[in-house]
């Protein structure tokens, strides 16, 4: 039944190169996060139909994810590569970065 279901998912096209894309993103970031050297330097960012979202993980090893979607590409820049004391405090109390 499982076999079935996925050869139909495959079959069409657009379907397919999307399951291999979000696979290849998930291998990346599990590349990134495997590697004590590119961890230290590690960010993405990334544009969805209602903003602008991204992650980082900081110098001491902490990951951040900004999950509210930001309108300009500066905005998340901003966001995603400062430091967590250069914060807004509402940024900060309301978890427009997430620590995880």
């Amino acid at each position: 039944m499982i076999d079935w279901l996925i050869r139909q998912m495959f079959k069409i096209p657009a379907l397919r190169i999307n399951i291999f894309q979000e696979v290849d993103m998930y291998n990346s970031i599990s590349r990134i996060l495997a590697d004590d050297e590119s961890s230290k330097i590690a960010c993405t960012i990334w544009c969805e139909e209602d903003g602008w979202r991204g992650w980082n993980i900081k110098e001491d090893g902490t990951y951040y994810f900004h999950d509210i979607a930001e309108h300009s590409l500066g905005d998340i820049m901003q966001l995603v590569t400062s430091k967590q004391e250069e914060l807004d405090p509402f940024e900060q109390k309301y978890g427009m970065l997430t620590e995880l």
